[in-house]
């Protein structure tokens, strides 16, 4: 994306956690107009006081020009902001988008990681239906769970049920169906979705190589069965990203 627009673009990390995309972006002097975290209070003020604490992560989202500004539960640098709230409020998400300087006007990244699932259907289709009315060009990129309704899943279900975890959106993760068809049926242009099995299948021969010489997997039979139940899906709003190859 970065690529097309030569960084006249923004990205929004939703359900960011403890991610450090934006600081490995500065250090490989890539930029963009704004870099912007959204997640619980609870989560964003844990982060706020590590990014305080160490002067590395600090001076990343200086600005010389720009203060710093920081409260309990958000920062506000030049490009990067980290905002707390409940995405399954769309009334304050709307009011954090406009706190944090996103312009429904530039191409936006949206990113999600394990985020959408722990949100129910009809929560988690308000907000992407509000992101492809409000956002002139959304890209938005999402893993997850998929395949839920085999063994290998209900057993995944029920362990993380156990935990405490209740996936309340379980019901799009069916297949890399219910996956696309979740965007579809909430205004988006086009979506694709694959399984990391499919994904794993484009690396080329020497990136594989290079993973599985980090991580040394006698079990192939689990890698295989893991990655039957994780899909990356995009999805677009505006044309020009269906070109976007996983």
């Amino acid at each position: 994306m970065r690529k097309v627009t030569n960084g006249n673009c923004q990205i929004v990390n939703i359900g960011a956690g403890f991610d450090t995309l934006y600081w490995r972006l500065v250090d490989e002097g890539k930029t963009v107009k704004g870099f912007v975290e959204f997640d619980f209070p609870g989560v964003t003020s844990r982060k706020c006081l590590y990014i305080q604490r160490t002067k590395q992560l600090l001076q990343a989202v200086s600005d010389e020009d720009y203060d710093v500004k920081l409260n309990r539960n958000n920062l506000h640098g030049h490009t990067y902001k980290l905002t707390g709230v409940d995405l399954r409020n769309l009334t304050d998400v709307e009011a954090k988008v406009k706190e944090s300087d996103l312009q429904y006007s530039l191409p936006t990244l949206f990113l999600a990681e394990c985020v959408l699932v722990y949100i129910s259907i009809q929560k988690s289709s308000q907000l992407l239906k509000w992101i492809a009315e409000k956002f002139k060009s959304a890209l938005f990129i999402n893993y997850e769970m998929v395949n839920l309704g085999d063994r290998f899943g209900e057993v995944m279900l029920s362990n993380l049920r156990s935990r405490g975890c209740d996936l309340a959106g379980s019901e799009a993760c069916q297949s890399t169906e219910t996956q696309r068809r979740r965007f579809l049926d909430n205004g988006w242009a086009g979506a694709d979705s694959y399984d990391m099995m499919g994904v794993w299948a484009r690396l080329p021969p020497e990136e594989i190589a290079r993973v599985t010489q980090i991580e040394l997997l006698d079990e192939q039979e689990l890698l295989h069965q893991l990655f039957t139940h994780y899909a990356i899906t995009t999805a677009w709003t505006d044309h020009r990203w269906s070109e976007v190859q996983l």
